[in-house]
C-alpha cells in the first residue's frame, strides 16, 4: 500500500482556517494514519473529533491537526447541520466522508466508489439524522474502547457477520380496521455486532446483538399500524425470531438493544413490548438503556448491569 498513497510537501504553519469553508492553500504529506481515519469515518457515517481521537492511536492534538488538514484537503467533510443556533459553546467537530476520501478508499482499499457526491449527501443530512448517527457511533466507539481493555472478549464486527446491509424481510398478517391484512416491510437495525468469549467452549462462546437508537422522534405505538412506530420494529424482531429469519445472519437468538432518551420512555417501550405477548411477559431478548450511559468518560458502563430486561425489569449486562 505504501506506493499507493500520494506524496505531498510537508505541512506549513498557517493562520487559523475557517471551520466550514475549505481553503486552497493546504499542503501536507498523506500518512498511513490518515487512511485509517478516513476509513473509520466512512464506516461510521458521522463521527466526532473526540471519538476519532479516542479510536486512532496518537496524541489528541496530533489527531485534531490531521482532521483539520484532511477537511481542507477534501478528504473529510464537516456537515454544516451540526451548527445549532442559539446553543452556547461548541462541542466536538463532527466529520463525514469527503469526495477525495471516497476516491482514496476506492484506489487503496478497493471500497466501491459508486457515483455518490458526498459533499451534496452530507449537506442534505438533517439534524435528526446527524444526531441519530452520532448516538450509534458513540455507542459503538464505547463498545470498542471497553473491550479493548477487557481481556477474553473480542468484538465481531458487522462485516465479519454479513456482507452488505443486514435486512430482515418481515411479512405479518394483522387485523386493521376490521380486516386481516398482510404487512410487508424491511427491518434494518442501526448496528449489528457479536461478542466472542475466547475462554468459553466453542458451542457457547458467541453472542449477537442488534442495536436500535431511539431519539424519541418516533411514536412508540400508532393506531395505524402501517405507519412507522417503535412497536412495529419490535414486532418485526419478534416475528423474525419466530420464523428463524436471523439464521440468514448466521445466528438464531440475538439480543435487541435499544438506546433512548429517558427512563419514562424505556418504561413505555417495555409496556409496548409486553403487549406483543398473550401472557403479557415480553421476551428477554429485548434490552433497554439510556444513551447518556455511554460516553468517552464512562466506556466501562457497557459491561455493567444497566440494561433493563423487558421480561421482568431486571438489570443485566451484555455479558451475562
Amino acid at each position: 500500500m505504501e506506493g499507493n498513497l500520494i506524496e505531498r510537501p510537508a505541512i506549513q504553519r498557517q493562520q487559523r482556517k475557517p471551520k466550514y469553508r475549505r481553503t486552497n492553500d493546504v499542503s501536507f504529506r498523506l500518512q498511513e494514519r490518515d487512511l485509517k481515519i478516513i476509513q473509520l469515518v466512512y464506516v461510521n457515517r458521522f463521527l466526532s473529533s473526540d471519538l476519532i481521537a479516542a479510536l486512532i492511536p496518537g496524541s489528541r492534538q496530533g489527531i485534531l491537526r490531521r482532521l483539520c488538514l484532511l477537511f481542507h484537503a477534501g478528504y473529510l467533510d464537516r456537515p454544516r447541520e451540526q451548527v445549532k443556533p442559539f446553543q452556547p459553546g461548541s462541542g466536538p467537530m463532527v466529520y463525514a466522508l469527503g469526495n477525495k476520501g471516497a476516491d482514496l478508499l476506492h484506489d487503496v482499499l478497493g471500497i466501491p466508489r459508486d457515483k455518490v457526491d458526498w459533499t451534496t449527501k452530507n449537506r442534505e443530512a438533517k439534524n435528526v439524522f446527524l444526531d441519530h448517527s452520532l448516538m450509534v457511533s458513540t455507542f459503538m466507539a464505547s463498545l470498542k474502547l471497553a473491550f479493548a481493555r477487557h481481556g477474553g472478549i473480542e468484538i465481531i464486527e458487522q462485516e465479519r457477520i454479513i456482507q452488505g446491509e443486514p435486512v430482515l424481510k418481515v411479512n405479518i398478517s394483522r387485523e386493521f380496521k376490521g380486516k386481516v391484512q398482510n404487512l410487508r416491510y424491511d427491518l434494518v437495525p442501526d448496528a449489528l455486532f457479536g461478542l466472542h468469549f475466547l475462554e468459553e467452549a466453542p458451542n457457547r462462546n458467541r453472542a449477537f446483538y442488534l442495536l436500535e437508537a431511539d431519539r424519541a422522534t418516533m411514536p412508540i405505538v400508532r393506531s395505524n399500524f402501517f405507519r412507522s412506530a417503535f412497536f412495529k420494529k419490535m414486532l418485526g424482531y419478534k416475528h423474525s425470531r419466530m420464523t428463524g429469519a436471523f439464521k440468514a445472519f448466521g445466528f438464531e437468538n440475538p439480543r435487541i438493544l435499544t438506546l433512548t432518551t429517558s427512563q419514562e420512555r424505556i418504561s413505555n417501550m417495555i409496556e409496548a413490548c409486553r403487549g406483543m405477548y398473550e401472557d403479557g411477559k415480553a421476551s428477554g431478548m429485548f434490552l433497554f438503556s439510556l444513551a447518556s450511559n455511554f460516553t468517552l468518560s464512562n466506556v466501562d458502563n457497557i459491561l455493567k448491569p444497566i440494561w433493563r430486561n423487558a421480561r421482568d425489569d431486571r438489570l443485566v449486562s451484555l455479558i451475562d
